[in-house]
């Protein structure tokens, strides 16, 4: 009996040990979108154009423009408010930006930037609507956006340049 009594507590002892010695689980942090500040949003390489002051300053130029640029400075400010929430503002904004096309900007390459925008304001507007999106990802998509917005003021400068050359042929 007094050996069966010895076995028990060796057991006991080496059994309240192994309890003592629970394994540390260590969690990683994902950064999350809510973490994107306006350094990390600068320090996006791209090619950046803006247009012409000239002709974006003047009276008749493109009025939905105007607000497509006041968008792109809020979020290079990181305000994604415009992209959060409701989709159908969002839908709206793009097929009024499409419909109010100025008949001078009205040719196949702008067109084209306007869906490469159009496409790119869509998955941003997707990826800022996640429950938890990892700030790597949003500032991928951030770059494709602000390099779309550039790539439309790029044609639209080239438009207004060749339009600008006056060349006679003899």
């Amino acid at each position: 009996m007094k050996v069966f009594l010895y076995i028990a507590l060796v057991f006991c002892v080496f059994s309240c040990k192994d309890a003592a010695k629970t394994p540390v689980i260590e969690t990683e942090t994902e950064e999350t979108a809510s973490q994107i500040t306006k350094e990390d949003i600068s320090a996006l390489k791209y090619d950046q154009f803006i247009l012409d002051r000239k002709r974006q300053n003047s009276d008749k130029f493109w009025q939905k423009y105007t607000e497509l640029d006041e968008i792109v400075l809020q979020v290079q400010q990181a305000d994604f408010s415009f992209f959060k929430g409701n989709n159908e503002i969002l839908n709206a904004f793009i097929k009024d930006l499409k419909e109010s096309l100025p008949s001078e900007f009205d040719t196949p390459h702008i067109q084209a930037r306007l869906v490469a925008l159009e496409t790119k304001m869509l998955k941003l507007e997707g990826v800022m609507n996640l429950s938890n999106p990892k700030k790597k990802e949003v500032l991928l998509v951030l770059r494709d956006f602000l390099s779309a917005f550039s790539n439309l003021n790029l044609q639209m400068n080239k438009k207004i340049e060749r339009e600008s050359q006056n060349i006679q042929k003899p």
